[in-house]
């Protein structure tokens, strides 16, 4: 066994030796018609010893694996096998970072190591172009020649997450809005000629909000399909803001919030797909509003920075550390079950498709801001 002084904020950073591992294989090397029936199964199985490294991987597990890059899985964790980002945060690799405190592969794991059967969702975002996983695992824990080992059955979930998810934003977002629209044109039958000019365009702003859902709708379901086709032209920092800004009044919320360009903003040309960096400003917008309280302020900052454009929307409000951990992973929201497609559609649409990036601070004493950059020159 391999001890070692690594540190961990969660699970034994411990591992078995080379030499240890080939012995452990060898339990399951055999080919026989249990293997062959395990290689039939289209999910992921995985056998690990009880520090938690690969000993076999049926045919579904290694075409995953290989897909990441991996030549030889045995020995790694899980999490490294398929390029987890979180896993090399720590020396001690998969499970031991302050972010793996929130895997529900790891946690299950470790249930199984005690001797208990146990299932959890977790989602798994990897190095490669940032793709998230939603996956279900299963484990169970065997015993062979006196040693301990889990058997984990993982499934992928993404397209049962993605389909509810997307099902119960739209519903949601658009009911929110038709309700509100109703509330209003009901009020402008029964008002004074200057209440109805005031009706009529707050009307007229939530028609706008309404197309705006659709549309965003319309574009992640493309987006994650790689159908989503990009329009490149010469765009202006300030107009975009601008652009923006209407459909979020304050009255369009409900409550006393100020939304305003930062003075210090600079006016900047380059190229990009406008209407996708709107979509992605409108999210950052919405995650600021939400995240306030009446009363408080909003700025929306643009900046050059070398041969980027940078968009930055601070609020007061504080993400706590376990909410920072998973705020780009598709699914996860503090808004309820169901939603969370707004932060994983900010990268997905920034990275993926406008070859920029989006990264955001968050502190008690400053409060939060996110940041999108964007080449002022797009390369195809």
């Amino acid at each position: 066994m391999s001890s070692n002084n690594h540190q961990t904020f969660f699970a034994s950073p411990e591992r078995s030796l080379p030499n240890e591992i080939e012995k452990q294989r060898e339990y399951f090397s055999q080919e026989n018609i249990f293997t062959k029936m395990l290689d039939a199964v289209q999910s992921y199985v995985f056998v690990m010893n009880e520090h938690r490294q690969i000993v076999y991987a049926n045919s579904a597990a290694k075409e995953l694996v290989n897909s990441s890059g991996t030549i030889n899985l045995f020995g790694m964790r899980v999490g490294e096998s398929i390029n987890c980002i979180h896993a090399e945060e720590m020396a001690a690799g998969c499970g031991t970072s302050q972010f793996c405190k929130n895997c529900g592969a790891v946690k299950s794991m470790l249930n199984t190591l005690k001797g208990i059967e146990d299932v959890q969702e977790c989602r798994i975002t990897t190095k490669n172009y940032n793709e998230a996983l939603d996956l279900r695992v299963w484990t169970k824990p065997i015993e062979v020649d006196g040693q301990k080992f889990i058997v984990s059955n993982f499934v992928d979930i993404s397209s049962e997450k993605r389909k509810a998810a997307l099902e119960r934003i739209f519903f949601h977002d658009v009911m929110n809005t038709v309700s509100t629209l109703k509330g209003i044109t009901t009020l402008i039958q029964d008002c004074t000629p200057e209440e109805k000019e005031k009706y009529e365009k707050e009307a007229s702003t939530f028609t706008d909000i309404l197309l705006e859902e659709i549309k965003a709708q319309r574009d992640l379901s493309l987006a994650e399909q790689n159908d989503l086709q990009v329009n490149i032209k010469t765009c202006n920092s300030l107009d975009i803001i601008n652009n923006v800004l209407p459909l979020y009044n304050v009255s369009t919320f409900k409550i006393k919030l100020k939304i305003i360009v930062d003075p210090a903003s600079e006016e900047i040309n380059f190229q990009s797909d406008e209407i996708l960096l709107s979509r992605v400003l409108i999210n950052m917008i919405k995650n600021a509003v939400e995240s306030s309280e009446e009363g408080e302020m909003i700025t929306i900052l643009s900046k050059k920075k070398y041969n980027h454009v940078q968009l930055t929307v601070h609020n007061s409000g504080y993400i706590p550390v376990d909410v920072q951990q998973q705020i780009f992973q598709r699914s996860f929201s503090t808004k309820g079950k169901g939603r969370g497609l707004g932060t994983y559609s900010m990268r997905l649409l920034t990275e993926r498709y406008l070859k920029g990036k989006i990264y955001f601070l968050s502190n008690e004493k400053e409060g939060t801001s996110f940041t999108i950059e964007i080449p002022l020159i797009f390369e195809q």
